[in-house]
């Protein structure tokens, strides 16, 4: 069933189990079967059957009865009021309630809008009975009756009541309408703190200069691309409560470090984006992208850079090739992470190619270092067989550079991946790398090593 990758030097079975050789740092095994029946079984014959909980269901009636039939107590007092029969026993029937809908139609259906992997129901085996109560809390917390519909409840409450933040770890309401995301050192970043010790920025600049000259032995050209913000070009549109204390941000002091600390060039599209959003928005109101007019605005960045260095590249896509048409959706991922997104819609300013696109998406092939990939990587073919060849580590924010970056190059490959992988590089050959990384998560660059030496 399984396999190895290419860190794995020797793979096979003897009398005494199974033999590994290993010839690098990140050896690791693989499957693309399904084991789930398999480790189900396993589980099953490993437990116990149904006695721990027969066992549990006794205790806790001999504790109820034992407590019922004392002559004091809060259980005994129970024996002599009907008024407090009454209200306990509807006290007990709402607390089952969201037990009961696990059995029983008594809850409304609604989709699962969390952009995160629910808690799986735990097995409960005599074995592992210490980690069963943090894993089934877990998995309830997840999936308790009517938990969707509370939670509705509560998003509705403090959006339209109290006008704040039903999520104030994840997302903060902005003015006019803009949800921005909130994770730990967002709010530092918007503020315009340091991001980077001295050490941290040495450390970084000193690896990615030695990827470039890595690159560059090979006939590739490196570009580095920081896609901000939305706070970085609507700084106007942040609460109140968040005060900028310095104009020269964490990004800032990242990209002019590695102005002068590395021969590497780097795509800045703030200021392109600003003089973009006195056309039309560039970001979504109700999501962290920007949107197809922001995207195509980034490729322009990009593709200007990339041109002083490849003018085979071709003339880059104008704005007059597109027609403009708005769409209004519910797709906005900050609205969906609080179930409010058909209230807080976002508008797509769709970019409609006015002639057909002639760049073709080709076949899904394999490529070395997938357990980095977060999605599958996305395989382009040009029109033009003899333009350059693409290779692009990115992020969520290519996805509305793709279209227009794989017209200008005979082979594109688009790889969602933190960290850069040469392996992919030495199996493409491209001539152009780019690095893609949208400004929250620049302090990865700090775990990007996959290999010493670049």
């Amino acid at each position: 069933m399984f396999k190895a990758n290419e860190e794995v030097k020797d793979m096979r079975g003897t009398e005494d189990g199974l033999h590994l050789e290993f010839s690098g740092d990140d050896p690791f095994l693989f499957s693309d079967e399904d084991l789930r029946p398999e480790v189900t079984a396993i589980w099953e014959r490993s437990g116990n059957g149904p006695w721990p909980a027969v066992l549990a269901v006794l205790i806790a009636l001999m504790v109820f009865f034992g407590l019922y039939f004392r002559s004091q107590g809060p259980v005994a007092a129970l024996r002599g009021s009907t008024t407090e029969l009454v209200l306990a026993g509807l006290f007990v029937v709402l607390i089952a309630l969201p037990l009961l809908s696990g059995f029983l139609p008594i809850q409304p259906q609604l989709p699962n809008t969390e952009k995160r992997p629910l808690a799986e129901r735990p097995l409960l085996r005599l074995h592992s009975l210490f980690d069963f109560g943090d894993k089934y809390n877990k998995y309830f917390g997840d999936h308790f009756g009517f938990r969707k519909s509370l939670f509705r409840l509560n998003a509705l409450f403090h959006a339209y009541v109290l006008h704040d933040s039903p999520m104030p770890d994840n997302l903060v309401f902005g003015k006019d309408g803009y949800l921005f995301l909130i994770r730990p050192g967002v709010v530092d970043q918007y503020r315009g703190r340091r991001v980077f010790t001295d050490q941290e920025l040495h450390w970084i600049a000193e690896r990615l200069e030695k990827r470039r000259k890595w690159l560059a032995e090979r006939g590739t050209s490196y570009y580095l691309m920081f896609p901000p913000y939305k706070a970085s070009i609507y700084p106007d549109k942040l609460p109140d409560a968040i005060h900028r204390v310095d104009d020269h941000n964490g990004l800032d002091q990242l990209i002019d470090f590695l102005r002068e600390h590395t021969a590497i060039p780097i795509i800045d599209p703030r200021e392109d984006l600003r003089k973009g959003r006195e056309v039309r928005d560039v970001y979504f109101k109700t999501d962290i992208h920007w949107n197809p007019w922001g995207g195509f605005i980034g490729y322009r960045c990009l593709m200007d850079r990339m041109l002083r260095d490849h003018p085979e590249l071709g003339s880059p896509c104008l704005q007059e090739d597109y027609v403009v048409e708005p769409d209004t959706n519910d797709q906005g991922d900050l609205a969906l992470q609080m179930a409010l997104n058909d209230h807080f819609t976002r508008i797509t300013y769709m970019m409609v190619p006015r002639n057909d696109l002639r760049a073709k998406p080709l076949p899904e092939e394999d490529l070395p270092g997938s357990a980095f990939f977060k999605y599958r990587p996305v395989f382009m073919k040009g029109p033009d067989q003899q333009a350059p060849r693409l290779l692009m580590f990115r992020d969520s924010f290519a996805v509305y550079l793709i279209p227009y970056l794989s017209e200008h190059f005979s082979r594109s490959v688009y790889v969602w991946s933190p960290v850069f992988i040469p392996d992919i590089v030495e199996k493409e050959q491209p001539d152009i790398v780019v690095q893609e990384m949208l400004e929250v998560f620049i302090r990865d660059l700090l775990e990007d090593k996959v290999r010493d030496d670049i």
